[in-house]
């Protein structure tokens, strides 16, 4: 029995042995292989490692350009907002929750950007606005204490022109859909025509370039798709435009598909209808521009002679210069041109649309 159990032993014993050999890695030189062959073997393993390695960078450089191209086709002042909002979150986050209706402000501009991101942007370009200020003041001579408020009241007016900034671009996205309404009423009232369907229609529309107006119907064609019915999309087109003539082309679109009637003739003669009334508004606007000429011209040329004349006059009857030359030329070089600019301007916004 002991000359079994150690017979036994010595089996298991080397078994284990045989287990503990074959998990071991074989280190030895290939038969048929020299020393030489070896030492090419490892060097050509080291030049694909390189080769891999040069590959690797020149992925993660190409990357990191392709992500520079998409990050430079964002508008300046969208990469200027992100940078203020990465460093000011908190504060930024917590005045913008002060801002009530904004979301709805920007929502209607169709400008695509958030709540706190655009906060950003308005505390930026104040701060710039009033820099700016500070600055002319110090070029104008003027004292630290009135060049300070000059760069108060630069920031305050860039505050309040940017918080009111989306309401002024709704007002000219509107403006602008006012003004193609009728070329696109025209387009649709052809295909429906045609034999097309509304919905068909409305997508040539927004695939056809009339501005403002097709991406507009494009938003409601996305909407539609995301399963909003078509009385639902035009309802919220409506909403958003706020416009007497769109209501109007709503409510008509509607009322011919609920109740039935010749959808084409209708929209011919909508369209017809704002045409005459955009060469009304063209009539009014010419009279308007032939009464502000006059003003235009006083003042862009009377205005800037009658005040040098009595800047002279005055400085002669005090016997120095009641203004200095600086400040003189920056008026000259920047505040009349920038009245005649805001003129322009003004006559620019009141053509209608």
């Amino acid at each position: 029995m002991g000359v079994a159990e150690a017979f036994l032993n010595l089996l298991e014993k080397l078994g284990g042995k045989t287990v503990e050999v074959a998990e071991r890695p074989i280190s030895r030189i290939p038969s048929g292989r020299s020393i030489q062959d070896r030492l090419r073997a490892l060097k050509q393993m080291q030049i694909e490692v390189e080769k891999e390695k040069v590959k690797e960078t020149e992925k993660e450089m190409a990357e990191i350009i392709e992500w520079r191209k998409q990050e430079l086709q964002k508008p300046f002042s969208e990469r200027l907002a992100e940078g203020m909002l990465k460093y000011f979150s908190g504060p930024i986050k917590a005045l913008s929750s002060s801002f009530r209706g904004l979301d709805y402000d920007l929502y209607r501009a169709n400008i695509k950007m958030s709540r706190e991101t655009y906060v950003a942007l308005i505390i930026a370009v104040s701060i710039f606005l009033a820099l700016f200020a500070f600055a002319v003041g110090v070029l104008m001579y003027f004292s630290y204490t009135l060049s300070l408020l000059l760069g108060l009241l630069g920031f305050i007016s860039g505050f309040l022109y940017m918080r009111t900034y989306p309401k002024i671009v709704w007002r000219s996205r509107v403006a602008e859909v006012e003004k193609a309404l009728p070329y696109a009423l025209r387009h649709m009232a052809s295909l429906l025509s045609a034999g097309v369907g509304i919905t068909e229609s409305m997508v040539s529309v927004a695939n056809a370039n009339y501005g403002v107006i097709s991406e507009e119907f494009e938003l409601m064609i996305r909407d539609m798709r995301t399963g909003a019915s078509l009385e639902e999309a035009l309802t919220k087109f409506e909403e958003k435009m706020d416009s007497e003539g769109v209501s109007r082309v709503v409510k008509q679109i509607l009322r011919a598909i609920k109740f039935g009637g010749n959808l084409a003739d209708i929209l011919y003669k909508l369209a017809e209808d704002f045409a005459f009334d955009y060469r009304m508004k063209l009539v009014e606007y010419v009279q308007k521009i032939n009464g502000i000429s006059f003003v235009y011209m006083f003042l862009t040329i009377v205005m800037p002679t009658m005040f040098v004349v009595g800047i002279l006059a005055g400085s002669i009857m005090a016997r120095t210069l009641i203004l200095p030359v600086e400040s003189l030329a920056l008026i000259l070089l920047f505040a009349f041109p920038a009245l005649s600019v805001l003129m322009v301007v003004m006559m620019k916004r009141g053509e209608p649309r």
